[in-house]
């Protein structure tokens, strides 16, 4: 029996499309450090992303499920992450220390790897997103189909979908960094950034 695709698309795209951890993290970066730290975020998360389809085609999707404290531990970590960024966007907005989007910075390597590093890191320790890919994606594969390349088929279209949404977010969190790029209200961006990884965190923690 084929891979029913469309199904598969029809519940993935309102969940790429409700903004969570991700979106939040891409935003955040893009109006830190301009269109490129955003999309850089971007690659970063989804590559996340692609780790969860790879452990899902190979199996391992069924043997964390008889694991209950995998669940508990990623719940613990990506809170504590969340809640980590979000408190470092509101110690940036009080201290006005965020670097500005036109800077050499901004832009740098070394900028953009940990952009990278924390879309990474929010994805792979976000409990939401490993329901999706080890528990919610097998069950779009028939009985018979190839279980692996089937795995990484839907996982390439879920990884289009959202790359897609955050780099949109990341080119609204450019706009937004060049548009307002004085003091105060990219302390009043950075401000709005961290009370939402904070509530973010305190919804996953609940």
């Amino acid at each position: 029996m084929p891979l029913n695709l469309w199904a598969f698309t029809a519940v993935t795209v309102p969940l790429v499309a409700t903004p969570g951890a991700s979106t939040a993290v891409v935003l955040r970066n893009a109006v830190a450090g301009g269109t490129r730290a955003g999309l850089a975020t971007a690659v970063g998360a989804n590559a996340g992303s692609i780790c969860y389809g790879l452990l899902t085609a190979f199996g391992v999707s069924v043997v964390l499920q008889r694991w209950p404290m995998v669940w508990v531990a990623l719940r613990i970590g990506g809170t504590a992450y969340l809640a980590w960024l979000g408190l470092r966007s509101l110690m940036r907005a009080r201290t006005s220390m965020a670097p500005a989007a036109s800077t050499d910075v901004a832009t740098s390597p070394p900028r953009l790897a940990r952009s990278a590093r924390e879309g990474f890191v929010t994805n792979v320790l976000n409990p939401s997103l490993a329901t999706f890919y080890l528990v919610i994606l097998p069950d779009f594969i028939p009985r018979g189909a190839p279980f692996a390349a089937s795995a990484m088929t839907l996982t390439a279209i879920h990884v289009a979908l959202a790359i897609t949404w955050h780099m949109a977010w990341a080119a609204a969190g450019g706009t937004l960094a060049a548009t307002l790029g004085r003091p105060r209200p990219r302390r009043i961006l950075e401000a709005v950034s961290g009370i939402a990884l904070l509530g973010l965190a305190v919804k996953l923690a609940i």
